[in-house]
């Protein structure tokens, strides 16, 4: 687990707020266009405090898109009605309330070039690759299923929502941001290390539990032959994600003097 969640760089954060426990999960739905044209139309958020866990202070808001037209595959996803939008305040009167200084989404990449939002972000998804390596699947629900995650304390906060709306994946990856605290604090010398941690992984690429593409898709990292990570590294195209991961294993193959596992012979240029 070490090698997973090392510790830190000594820098702190520029936002770091030594002795916070709160931490603000937010989540988005947006119209599903590309980033420069997309726009938010609803966000999401609770608090998780840290040190006892508990989640409350629900907030939930719509956005008025500015007439970008919703995506249909956006709308099959949030159902989201151009009707629930009639009223809604814009996106820079609605965001104001959510500002604070530490915030966590399950893929924060996405929600944070959307909000805008300055201050600390930790990526759930990130770290539950840390947390949960051997986990079927990283996805939000997909989480709740195989960690499994018990949202029975948080089922009036739930109440009338459904997955894909921005404050029911709130709630859940508030569920699943305090189970990471819990696995991961031990490791740490206290919560400020925690959040350290937390957040330089969150800033890195994702150290994917298992490819998802090519002859090795879905075998652990673990058993992917070294030669074909080293395949990965030489190609251009490739993922951030693929090669920081393929960098990770070989770096850690070597450190600990592991036999290079052989692989299959394959052509050139082939996945």
């Amino acid at each position: 687990m070490t090698e997973l969640f090392p510790p830190a760089p000594k820098a702190r954060s520029l936002f770091d707020e030594p002795g916070s426990t709160l931490v603000r999960i937010i989540d988005t739905e947006t119209a599903g266009q590309k980033l420069e044209e997309d726009a938010v139309i609803e966000i999401g958020s609770v608090d998780l405090d840290l040190k006892t866990g508990a989640i409350f202070n629900p907030m939930q808001t719509f956005c008025d898109p500015a007439g970008v037209e919703i995506s249909a595959g956006a709308r099959k996803v949030h159902q989201i009605s151009n009707e629930m939008l009639v009223g809604a305040p814009t996106f820079a009167e609605a965001v104001v309330p959510f500002s604070t200084g530490t915030f966590a989404a399950q893929r924060a990449d996405f929600d944070r070039s959307r909000l805008r939002l300055t201050g600390r972000w930790l990526c759930t998804y990130k770290l539950a690759l840390r947390a949960f390596p051997d986990v079927k699947a990283h996805g939000l629900q997909s989480l709740v299923k195989y960690v499994p995650l018990d949202l029975s304390g948080v089922s009036a906060l739930l109440s009338g929502l459904h997955p894909h709306r921005a404050l029911f994946d709130a709630v859940c990856t508030a569920v699943l941001m305090r189970r990471i605290a819990e696995t991961l604090m031990p490791r740490c010398q206290d919560l400020d290390d925690f959040l350290e941690r937390a957040e330089t992984v969150s800033n890195e690429p994702a150290l994917l539990a298992r490819l998802r593409f090519g002859r090795h898709r879905g075998i652990p990292i673990r058993q992917v032959p070294s030669d074909y990570l080293e395949w990965l590294v030489a190609e251009p195209q490739m993922s951030a994600d693929a090669v920081f991961t393929a960098k990770r294993a070989l770096a850690t193959r070597q450190m600990r003097g592991e036999r290079v596992l052989p692989g299959a012979e394959r052509k050139t240029g082939e996945p």
